[in-house]
Formats: structure tokens, C-alpha cells, sequence
């Protein structure tokens, strides 16, 4: 029997062995296809829950972080206020320092006047004294016996005698009359004497006051530059702080804040702006009144003047043109005699906006309130001191429904004691005015009720 040949014999069994691991294989496969297939009806994946105390843990959170939010932002108005007040308390403590300048500066004018006084006292009982010697002497040498006997042994004789007699009792009358002369005048001197030292006394409390209120106002200022510097960082940090809060960039947070803080003064200028507009009718109307009362007052005396002359068969005096009234700011005005030196203290003032404002300053580039006011009307001829109460003082006072453009406004700590006024403002019309605010905001236009509500008026 033969063998089959070696190659045949391997060929024959490399089929054989490919077709067996071709079947393995697809069997392998198509379990592997079963194993991944999930059966149609198989259980979903169950949802998280969370528990009830989850939840209200949530809500306490979300509720805290609103807190937050509210109280940052409560603190961030807080900061705006604060620096309102900040400028409110440097002005009055720089205006007291005007007003202490200002005592300081008359106390001395009255110690000069005083020592004047005391000093030609003086010398008049000096130039008394001499004369009342003069008188002395005078009487010593003509006196004594000698002296009596003398006219007899003389050519006159007697009627000598007589005459130096005379002339004797002129010379007692005159000097006793020079004795109560020097008498009064060294009562008067003393007097005079007293109120120098008094006026010298004055003037060292003035010069005390007035280095006292100088440190408040420099402590004031100190202060309020501070606080600033204090409020603006804390003002980044809690803007970051809200950032975070509201899971927001620092950037939008700041721009949140800001359009916020717009809002809310674009709030108080619509205000101010409505009380500005009432106050332009009220005295639109209050014109109209006394033009009307002018008018009639003008037709009752022309028709008295008609009825008179028809009494007497003559005709009525012709009328004269009246002068065109000066009405300075748009606002309109009667025609007083401060109205065209009120458009050049209007347009003084005009032409130092954006100075800046300085504690004590009267120019010539950076002022206080009364130290604008003060130039400003310089410039009309009309001479104010540098203290916004000594201001009112001197100006005639007016009510809020008689502004006129160039009239001036006050602010005071009580409004029912204009000793305690601490800014000063010009009325331009229109509800508006200019003046120097406070440390940080130069001199500007505003309406006169951006702020507080003035409560003092006065005319120049």
C-alpha cells in the first residue's frame, strides 16, 4: 500500500483546520452579539430624589445669599450717603472758620478803633493837665501879701488893684472851669481805657476761636479724605463680593452697581427737577400778581387824572414811556436797582465753573460757597463779607416765591435759626443755580433741590 505524498497530506489538513476555526470563530461572534443586546423589557436607571432636609437646605442657602446680596447693596448706599454727609460736615466746619475769621477780623477793627479812642483821650487829658499847671503857676505867682500891696505904692494906686483883682477871679473861674474839663475827660479817658483792654481781650478769644475752628476744618477735611479713600475700597470689595454672590464677573457686578446708583439719582433729579418747575410758576404766578396790581394802580390814576382835567376843561398830562426793566437769567424780574449788577455777579460766577472747590478759598482759580457769592457780587459793587451767615445778615430777605436771578440761597443746620446757615448758593432762574458745593465737586450748576431743601433767601 502506497503513502500518500507528504504535501497532500498537509494541504488536505490546512483546510480542514481553517474551516474548524472559521466556525469557532463565528460562533464566538454571535455570542458576543447576545451578551450586548439588552432584553426589550429591561428596568430604567432610577432618578435622584433629594431628601426634604436637602431642599430646605437649599432654600436656606439661596435665602442667605439674597440676604447678602441685600445687605451689600444696603452697604454700598450707606457709602453714598456717607459721603454726602462727609461734604455736609467739612462745609459747616469750613464756614465756621469764616465765621471765625470774620469776628476775628472785626474784633480787631474794633481793638484799633478803641486804642484810637484811648490814645486821643490820653492825650487830651495830657494837654488839660498842662494847662490846669499853667493856671497853678500863674496863681502862685500872683499871690501873697507882697503881692496884694504892690498895686497901692504904685502911679495907679488903687484902681490897680482893682484889676489885678479881677483878673484873679478870671483866672480862679478859668481854671476851675479847666479842673472840671480835665475831671470829665479823665472819666472819659479811664472809659476808653477799659474798652481797649476789653477790645485787646476780644480780639485773643477771636484769635483762639478762629486757630480752634481752623483745626476742625483741617480735621474735617482730613476726614472726609479718608473716608473716601476707606469707602472706595470697600466699595471694590463689595462689588467683588457680589460678584461672587451672584456668580457673576466683577466687571458686570460694578456696572449693576452703577446703573443702580444712576437710576437712583436720575430718581432725585426728576424730583428736583419737578420742584424746580414749581418753583418757576410759583414765582411766574407771583409776577403776574404784582404786574396786574401795577396795572391797575397805573389805570386808577389815569382815570383820576381824566376825571380831573374834565373838571377843569383841561386835557391830562401826556404819559412818558417807561424804561425797559432789566431781566437778567431768563426768569424774568422787577426792576430793581441790584438787577443789572445781578447779571454781573451771574456772569462772574458763570465763569469759574469747574474751579475747584477749597475750604477758605475766594480765588482767584479755586473757591468755598460764600467766597464765590463774595467775588461774584465784588463784581456788581456790592460788598459782602466772607461767611455765609454775615451774608444773609446783610442782604435784604426774601421769600423762596421773590427769587430773582442773582438772589441768594441758604442752607442751614436749623431752619429756624439762620445763625446756623453753613452754604451759600446764586439763583440763575429757572430752578437752578450756581455755587461751590464741597471738597471733590468743583464749582457747578445744579437745581436748587438736588440736595437739601434751602432754607434762607436774601437779595443784594
Amino acid at each position: 500500500m502506497r503513502t500518500p505524498p507528504s504535501g497532500s497530506r498537509v494541504a488536505g489538513t490546512g483546510k480542514t483546520g481553517r474551516a474548524l476555526l472559521s466556525g469557532v470563530l463565528a460562533i464566538c461572534l454571535t455570542g458576543s452579539m447576545a451578551l450586548t443586546i439588552e432584553p426589550a423589557d429591561a428596568a430604567p436607571t432610577p432618578p435622584v430624589i433629594p431628601s426634604q432636609s436637602q431642599v430646605d437646605a437649599a432654600k436656606q442657602a439661596a435665602a442667605a445669599k439674597a440676604a447678602q446680596v441685600a445687605a451689600i447693596e444696603q452697604q454700598l448706599a450707606g457709602a453714598n450717603a456717607r459721603l454726602e454727609q462727609l461734604g455736609r460736615e467739612t462745609g459747616i466746619a469750613a464756614e465756621k472758620y469764616n465765621g471765625a475769621v470774620y469776628r476775628l477780623t472785626k474784633a480787631k477793627a474794633e481793638a484799633a478803633a478803641a486804642a484810637s479812642r484811648a490814645a486821643k483821650a490820653a492825650q487830651t487829658l495830657a494837654d488839660q493837665r498842662r494847662q490846669i499847671g499853667r493856671f497853678a503857676a500863674a496863681s502862685y505867682q500872683g499871690g501873697g501879701d507882697l503881692a496884694q500891696l504892690g498895686p497901692l505904692l504904685s502911679a495907679d494906686g488903687p484902681q490897680q488893684l482893682l484889676d489885678s483883682a479881677g483878673a484873679a477871679r478870671s483866672v480862679s473861674q478859668a481854671m476851675q472851669g479847666s479842673y472840671l474839663r480835665f475831671t470829665a475827660t479823665q472819666v472819659v479817658s479811664n472809659a476808653f481805657k477799659v474798652q481797649a483792654d476789653q477790645a485787646v481781650t476780644k480780639v485773643q478769644a477771636a484769635t483762639d476761636e478762629a486757630a480752634k475752628a481752623k483745626k476742625a476744618a483741617e480735621a474735617a477735611e482730613a476726614n472726609q479724605a479718608s473716608a473716601v479713600a476707606a469707602i472706595g475700597v470697600q466699595r471694590t470689595q463689595q462689588i467683588t463680593q457680589l460678584a461672587a454672590l451672584r456668580s457673576t464677573s466683577y466687571q458686570v457686578a460694578d456696572q449693576r452697581q452703577r446703573g443702580l446708583e444712576e437710576l437712583a439719582r436720575q430718581r432725585a433729579a426728576a424730583l428736583a427737577a419737578k420742584k424746580a418747575e414749581e418753583l418757576r410758576k410759583r414765582i411766574a404766578a407771583k409776577e403776574a400778581a404784582e404786574r396786574a396790581r401795577a396795572a391797575a394802580e397805573q389805570a386808577r390814576k389815569d382815570r383820576e387824572e381824566r376825571e380831573e382835567a374834565a373838571k377843569h376843561g383841561t386835557k391830562p398830562p401826556k404819559k412818558k414811556p417807561k424804561p425797559k426793566t432789566d431781566r437778567p437769567g431768563g426768569d424774568g424780574g422787577s426792576s430793581t436797582p441790584n438787577r443789572k449788577g445781578a447779571a454781573a455777579a451771574i456772569a462772574f460766577a458763570l465763569s469759574q465753573l469747574g474751579e475747584p472747590y477749597v475750604w477758605a478759598a475766594a480765588g482767584p482759580d479755586s473757591w468755598d460757597c460764600s467766597g464765590l457769592t463774595m467775588k461774584a457780587w465784588k463784581k456788581a459793587g456790592v460788598s459782602l463779607p466772607h461767611y455765609s451767615v454775615a451774608q444773609y445778615e446783610q442782604v435784604r430777605h426774601i421769600s423762596e416765591d421773590e427769587l430773582r436771578p442773582g438772589d441768594l440761597i441758604f442752607w442751614a443746620e436749623n431752619a429756624n435759626d439762620p445763625g446756623t446757615i453753613f452754604h451759600v448758593a446764586m439763583y440763575l432762574g429757572g430752578g437752578r443755580m450756581v455755587h461751590a458745593p464741597r471738597t471733590g465737586r468743583p464749582v457747578t450748576i445744579d437745581s436748587v433741590y438736588y440736595w437739601e431743601d434751602p432754607d434762607f433767601f436774601g437779595r443784594p
